[in-house]
């Protein structure tokens, strides 16, 4: 099933509704459903059992002509643990449903997602998709539920040597010093290929691992000397407002760092944000300096 089906055509949703329903290969027809959420969810247009007692299905409305999908973890869904089923939705009245909303952040669909797959894997069942692994799934998870996953582990290895000590902005994001005295900014694959730009993705620096096997592969950090690091600390701190509320960067220094070392970058942010009415202008603080972050 694809995420958020919709349909901008008018005078066509019946059609639409077919092609939602045939997008399951093996599908079940929702009126043979164990539960009915139809007050909670609106009529469900496709479903499937992706493992016993827990089910995919996309629901929605008419109206609408939004169909989110959703995981549906039955009582008896042996793939689920009890820790699991705590960071699902349980309607009113409908004791023992459990419902996650799949790819919103928070539901807990990547924790049902691994538990499905760590149970195929344990029982010897054959894998829809063989390319999606236990790993894949539980680095996106760490993001959103480090109390389940984890959380991302510090990188021990830098291109620029070893790490000697480090310092964590968020989970994901560290400041690392190496044997080799120097300091570095590392970031995760999920933060940095979500909320970091193209340009300067292509200035970050990777293991040697990484580039010959192809980081979008091995899923690996990114690595940023200590003064360019200013740029994507700046843009994961846009998508992200755990940066600021951790206390680890002085955001008034990291403006003044941009002004001075990147002219040019500040130059063209400032003027797209006028051009689209965003209040994040990058400005200088006098007195403050570019001391954005220290040990």
């Amino acid at each position: 099933m694809k995420r958020n089906l919709h349909d901008d055509s008018k005078g066509e949703t019946n059609n639409f509704v077919e092609k939602v329903q045939k997008t399951l290969e093996g599908s079940i027809p929702p009126d043979q459903l164990p539960f009915d959420l139809t007050a909670e969810l609106g009529p469900v247009v496709a479903a499937d059992e992706v493992s016993p007692g827990v089910y995919s299905i996309a629901a929605g409305t008419e109206e609408t002509r939004l169909y989110p999908e959703y995981y549906v973890v039955t009582q008896d869904a042996p793939a689920i643990s009890n820790k699991a089923r705590t960071y699902g939705w349980e309607p009113a009245g409908k004791s023992g449903l459990h419902i996650y909303e799949q790819f919103k952040p928070g539901s807990g669909w990547h924790i049902i997602s691994f538990e499905i797959l760590r149970y195929q894997i344990r029982h010897h069942i054959p894998v829809e998709n063989p390319q999606e692994t236990l790993f894949d799934i539980a680095l996106y998870g760490m993001e959103e539920h480090p109390d389940y996953f984890g959380t991302f582990p510090v990188p021990t290895m830098t291109p620029r040597g070893y790490t000697v000590r480090h310092k964590t902005i968020i989970n994901g994001v560290y400041w690392l010093e190496t044997d080799r005295s120097e300091e570095m900014l590392a970031v995760c694959y999920p933060i940095w290929s979500a909320d970091i730009t193209i340009p300067e993705q292509n200035n970050g620096e990777q293991l040697e691992y990484d580039r010959v096997h192809g980081i979008n592969n091995t899923l690996g950090y990114l690595f940023f000397p200590k003064q360019s690091s200013c740029i994507p600390l700046y843009e994961i701190s846009l998508t992200d407002e755990k940066i600021e509320e951790s206390g680890a960067i002085d955001r008034a220094a990291l403006l003044n760092a941009l002004c001075k070392f990147y002219p040019e970058y500040t130059a063209i942010h400032n003027k797209e944000a006028t051009e689209h009415g965003r209040g994040n202008f990058i400005s200088e603080t006098s007195g403050v300096g570019t001391e954005f972050i220290q040990f």
